[in-house]
This record gives C-alpha cells, sequence and structure tokens, in this order.
C-alpha cells in the first residue's frame, strides 16, 4: 500500500487553474439569495457538465460573514467561551453556535465580528486573531465565513451589565458560557439533547481535542 508523502514546509501547490465557465444562469432570487446554474467544462475531460448552487445576495467584498470565537480567561485556568443560541428554520430545531453575522459594506471581518458580538451579547471583544475564508458547504453554496478570535476583559466597565441589541432579542437569541475544557464533550451532548451544533464550533472543538489527546 503507498501512502501520500506529508508536504515539506512551504511545498504547498498552486491551485490548478479553473475550469472554463460556459454560462452562468440565475433559476431564481430573493432578497438575501440566488440560486443559480453554472455550465463549464469538467477538467477530466473537457466535457459540458452542470451545476446548481446558492448564492448570498448580500456579498459586499470578498467575505460573506464572519463568527466569533470569543473566551473570557479565568484565574483558576477554567477559561469558558462565549456561545449563543436561537432557533434555526432550515434544521426546525434550536442550534448552540458562535456568535456570527454578515460583512456590512466598507467593513472588515475584524470590524464585522467585534459589532456582531457586541449587538448579539452585549459584550465588547478584544481582537487576538482571525483564520482566512473557509468555505463550510463548497457543494451547495460559494458562502464563505472568517472566524475572528477575541477576548473578553469581564472587568471593562462596558462588560459588566452586557446587554443585547434590541433586534437580537426580539429574534430570541440567548447567550451562554461554556467551558474550554473537554468542549467536544459538552457540544455531543447538547447534540444528544435535541440541538444541532454549529460547525465552526466544533471544529475548534475538536481540534482542542485532538491537542489534548495527542499532546500536539
Amino acid at each position: 500500500m503507498s501512502h501520500a508523502k506529508p508536504l515539506s514546509a512551504g511545498a504547498i501547490p498552486q491551485a490548478p487553474a479553473s475550469p472554463t465557465t460556459i454560462e452562468k444562469k440565475t433559476l431564481a432570487a430573493s432578497k438575501f439569495l440566488r440560486f443559480v446554474n453554472v455550465d463549464y467544462n469538467r477538467p477530466v475531460d473537457s466535457a459540458k457538465v452542470s451545476w446548481q448552487y446558492v448564492e448570498r445576495t448580500t456579498r459586499k467584498g470578498d467575505v460573506d460573514a464572519v463568527n466569533i470565537f470569543a473566551i473570557l480567561k479565568k484565574k483558576d485556568g477554567n477559561h469558558v467561551v462565549l456561545v449563543v443560541k436561537q432557533y434555526r428554520p432550515p434544521l426546525g430545531k434550536y442550534t448552540i453556535e458562535l456568535p456570527a453575522g454578515l460583512v456590512d459594506n466598507n467593513e472588515s471581518p475584524k470590524e464585522a465580528a467585534l459589532r456582531e458580538l457586541k449587538e448579539e451579547t452585549g459584550y465588547v471583544g478584544q481582537f487576538v486573531g482571525s483564520t482566512g475564508q473557509q468555505f463550510l458547504s463548497p457543494g451547495l453554496t460559494n458562502e464563505n465565513m472568517v472566524t475572528i478570535f477575541a477576548e473578553i476583559d469581564p472587568d471593562l466597565p462596558e462588560n459588566r451589565n452586557p446587554k443585547q441589541s434590541k433586534e437580537d432579542r426580539k429574534m430570541g437569541i440567548t447567550k451562554e458560557w461554556l467551558p474550554l475544557k473537554n468542549l467536544h464533550e459538552t457540544l455531543a451532548k447538547y447534540e444528544s439533547h435535541g440541538w444541532g451544533v454549529f460547525a465552526g464550533l466544533y471544529a475548534v472543538a475538536h481540534g482542542l481535542y485532538i491537542k489534548e489527546r495527542m499532546g500536539l
């Protein structure tokens, strides 16, 4: 059995050239979404093939949306992450997610994330870092998202009595702190009790789990 060799540092290959797009056509559209069909030449044999997918009509730049992994560090080491809960009609169930939202016009992902954090939870966060673009379901949609990492200082005056925006309260969004330790197990328990778990939240939790279990 042959095994792929790990890439050496700096040896990332250039992405192949994209196949030729023959035609792109809108099949249906609403205020926020557009359902499209694209005809293109299949890379393997150049045969004409079609694909249908969904686009957001709200994209203002390169990034559609952001989510925020906001941590509050505790002196005893039992650090916590801020999550939100809300009803999601496409799933027909309540979910547990990271605070998130769309990037507005003339707004950077960092600015959008800190704004959404304040609107959804009332907390003011301090920027720590960010990821590149993430594609959560590339066969279904071209939507992309950036994760912003932030730290919340509970001693800041604006964080002592945080209040959500009126719109987010009307949407029924609630907030909760979850322990970082064994976060993947906590999320699995939520799932077993009927909650939907956001992929981005699960992904970070699994990364922490792998780091702990493999001693990385």
